[in-house]
């Protein structure tokens, strides 16, 4: 008998488009429980990890969506001051561990 997938698995899938980046994500929301970037982002977690809150509402909510643009702009930030090397050191694990390809991301906004 198949496993029936909960909303979170099923938006992960659909949104990453390759199971090891769900599964990254996930272990992320895990790590996120327990309170490695704060409260808020705990509480987040959980409610996501729980199905109390879907991953496409996210952005929407009034209680997470602050914060979750907030953990966004400080990797960005993070990201954007990284030297050339740091950037390829980064690139080049994303792609071995993830099999993403940094310099295949869509500009902001597109």
């Amino acid at each position: 008998m198949e496993e029936k997938q909960s909303p979170l698995d099923r938006d992960l899938d659909a949104m990453a488009g390759d199971p090891r980046l769900s599964n990254v994500v996930r272990e992320s929301l895990e790590r996120l429980r327990s309170g490695v970037a704060g409260q808020e982002m705990a509480e987040m977690a959980r409610d996501l990890l729980n199905g109390s809150i879907e991953l496409r509402s996210l952005a929407k909510s009034p209680v997470y969506g602050d914060a979750l643009f907030e953990g966004i702009e400080k990797y960005q930030r993070w990201e954007s001051e990284l030297s050339p090397e740091g950037r390829q050191e980064l690139a080049e694990t994303v792609r071995q561990t993830y099999g993403v390809d940094l310099n295949e991301r869509p500009e902001p906004g597109r």
